[in-house]
């Protein structure tokens, strides 16, 4: 091997679905998931009003916006005059929240929260 060679270290293995744990372990998301499965589709202060009263409008609206970005939650501009915009789960967004719902039943009673 020539001097000006450099070894490259092997990566480490990681969990490939450590990024989809990560982004759904921030505040509010698997919530937001969770209500707009089971209510449909909503407007804005309906789905707050569906939240626990711990969630700002801020951090709903950042958190949905990341949530669009991702392709999970699609994002409805009804308006004419007045704004109405209503928030609905894609299928992708559907299918996390199985995986959501599906992970809820490997958990005890005791460790649900």
């Amino acid at each position: 091997m020539a001097d000006t060679e450099q070894k490259q270290e092997p990566q480490a293995e990681g969990c490939l679905v450590d990024p989809l744990l990560k982004f759904f372990a921030q505040e509010w998301m698997s919530h937001i998931v969770f209500t707009l499965a089971r209510h449909g589709t909503l407007r804005f202060g309906a789905l707050r009003r569906h939240l626990p009263a711990g969630v700002s409008a801020r951090i709903l609206s950042a958190r949905l916006k990341a949530l669009e970005s991702a392709g999970y939650v699609e994002r409805r501009d009804l308006s004419e005059r007045v704004l109405h915009v209503e928030y609905s789960l894609t299928t992708e967004g559907r299918a996390i929240d199985a995986a959501l719902s599906a992970g809820e039943t490997l958990m005890s009673p005791d460790e649900v929260s």
